[in-house]
């Protein structure tokens, strides 16, 4: 895939037309001491082309210049193709024939210049930002790129390099299994609260199973014996009034018991003087009364003696009637207490409706329990094979990996690595370096691009350079015929690693049919330029457009849209 022209609808527009072969330079000049080579449309002209080529929306863009219509033509697989997008990003042609985003984003997946292997995160869109490095954030490492997963970039910088990814996407997926399996296990436990409380008592699901199991059983043979009243609570309320009768007649005989003792005790009393005591009393008192007052002596006792007869005889008919009055009450007592008997017996043998519906609520809600410690335990068990098979696999894979390593698949490009860095660097060490990882994350292998000295931002960003122009020259499953780079990876570089950079990529490049597209700013082109020399004028040559800041009509859209975000 090579870059012909990127192009717009709108006259104020800078047109770019790229050079077939060799360098592209975009110059971003301040022009003058009050102007600014910042915002001139250097990065700008690289997210168009990315907004051309399928990138998703960019919001500023759609508000800025959202009727434009921006248009690139490429040439791929010796045809030459364009697509024009509107700046909202709504109305996109390929060829002059509508399409829609997701559409040409699957036209660019089978047709592009990518041959993608059939695995998830693999598609033109995420291996051609590494050919062409639009976000700030995509400028900091050789190998992950923003918003990017660290196992999927090693998988695709590993594929652009030609290694096999095999066991690479086989441990993500393992890994990845495993995680599902972990957050299914929690998900279970937390979203069903009946099963949270069974699990927070701490006690085994399996022993928690034989205890239910255990007592379901007790309670259906229960259950199935419990013979059902529908009169149940009729018979308790009248074994309630019989008893509370029954106490009344128990009362009554103890008042009876009680009056009969008296008269027994009554009956058993004699007289409190005996006849031959008053006798002697009456004579005693002679001297006191007149002998006619003793005459009527005889009398006197007759008298008492009759009391006394008369007081038994009543003492004789209380107690027969009381003792009457005890046979009835005794048989009211002991008729009561059969009716009362008979009606616990009942009640005894026969549960009520109530009763019934509690213990089979008891007996629904146990199994309920047991069906979802059950499930739960079946699930687990199932969890724990599969985990256990994965961990088997994921095993026998570090074993792979370690021999795969051992073979050092990728020591042609550490050799081309530290070739380019040296170029650059004489006195700093670099290397590419695969390791075995066989920690519990998604990377199979630790990949490392590493230039002694990278903690400086000029290193750092030769670093990444010559990462990107090892897979862009060398690299393996693609067709891409152009690297661009921006400002950003410029600027911190010393001018004369910039000379000496372009001068390598310009001598590579020839005759090969590849561009390499920068944009750069006045001041890194001059300082660059000056260390060419004489023989520097191919770089001027290789200007295809300057930008100005002196003036809104001198930058790449002709206006001011204030600042464009990258696109999500």
């Amino acid at each position: 895939m090579r870059l012909l022209t990127l192009e717009c609808d709108s006259n104020t527009f800078k047109p770019l037309l790229f050079r077939p072969e060799g360098v592209s330079v975009i110059v971003g000049d301040a022009s003058d001491r009050e102007g600014s080579a910042n915002g001139v449309g250097k990065t700008l002209a690289l997210k168009l082309v990315h907004h051309c080529l399928g990138a998703r929306r960019d919001r500023l863009l759609a508000q800025g210049v959202g009727e434009w219509r921006f248009a690139l033509e490429f040439e791929l697989a010796s045809q030459t193709h364009r697509i024009e997008r509107n700046g909202d990003g709504s109305d996109i042609t390929l060829d002059g024939q509508p399409i829609a985003e997701a559409a040409l984003r699957a036209w660019l997946d089978g047709r592009g210049p990518f041959v993608l292997p059939q695995a998830p995160g693999f598609s033109f869109r995420a291996l051609y930002a590494r050919f062409a490095r639009r976000e700030r954030e995509d400028r900091t490492d050789p190998i992950r790129l923003h918003r990017e997963a660290a196992h999927e970039a090693l998988a695709r910088t590993l594929y652009l390099l030609g290694a096999d990814i095999t066991l690479v996407l086989r441990k993500a997926q393992q890994r990845e299994r495993v995680i599902a399996i972990d957050s299914a296990r929690k998900l279970l436990r937390q979203s069903d609260t009946r099963l949270r409380e069974l699990l927070r008592t701490g006690m085994d699901a399996r022993a928690q199973i034989a205890e239910l199991s255990e007592r379901i059983q007790t309670l259906r043979s229960r259950l199935q014996t419990m013979q059902v009243a529908d009169d149940y609570e009729r018979m308790r309320q009248e074994a309630d009034a019989l008893t509370q009768q029954l106490r009344q007649r128990e009362s009554r005989l103890a008042q009876i018991d009680f009056q009969l003792a008296g008269i027994e005790q009554a009956l058993q009393r004699r007289a409190d003087i005996e006849r031959e005591a008053l006798l002697a009393f009456y004579r005693g008192l002679e001297h006191v009364f007149k002998p006619q007052a003793l005459a009527d002596f005889e009398a006197v006792e007759a008298f008492h003696r009759s009391l006394a007869e008369q007081r038994r005889h009543r003492l004789l008919r209380d107690r027969l009637m009381l003792e009457e009055a005890r046979r009835r009450t005794e048989d009211e007592r002991a008729q009561l207490a059969r009716q009362r008997d008979e009606r616990l017996a009942y009640l005894g043998s026969h549960h009520a409706l109530d009763d019934y519906q509690a213990v089979a609520a008891e007996l629904a809600r146990m199994q309920a329990d047991l069906d979802l410690l059950q499930r739960y335990r079946s699930a687990s068990e199932a969890w724990d094979a599969e985990e256990l098979e994965l961990r088997r696999n994921l095993a026998e894979d570090d074993r792979l990996a370690a021999d795969y390593v051992a073979e050092q698949p990728l020591a042609w490009a550490d050799r081309r690595f530290r070739e380019l860095i040296h170029a650059l660097y004489p006195r700093e060490a670099a290397g590419i370096v695969l390791g075995n990882n066989t920690g519990d994350n998604k990377l199979r292998y630790d990949l490392k691009v590493q230039v002694q000295g990278q903690g400086s931002d000029g290193i750092n960003a030769a670093r990444i350079m010559a990462f990107d122009w090892l897979v862009f020259r060398h690299g393996a499953h693609h067709t891409m015929r152009h690297l661009w780079h921006d400002n950003g990876l410029f600027d911190p570089i010393d001018p004369n690693q910039r000379a000496a950079w372009l001068r390598r990529v310009r001598a590579e490049l020839a005759g090969s049919g590849m561009q390499y597209i920068l944009s750069i700013n006045t001041e890194n082109y001059a300082s660059t330029r000056e260390l060419l020399g004489e023989d520097g004028a191919w770089l001027d040559e290789a200007v295809i457009v300057r930008l100005r800041g002196d003036a809104d009509a001198h930058k790449l859209l002709g206006e001011r849209i204030g600042v464009v975000e990258p696109s999500p």
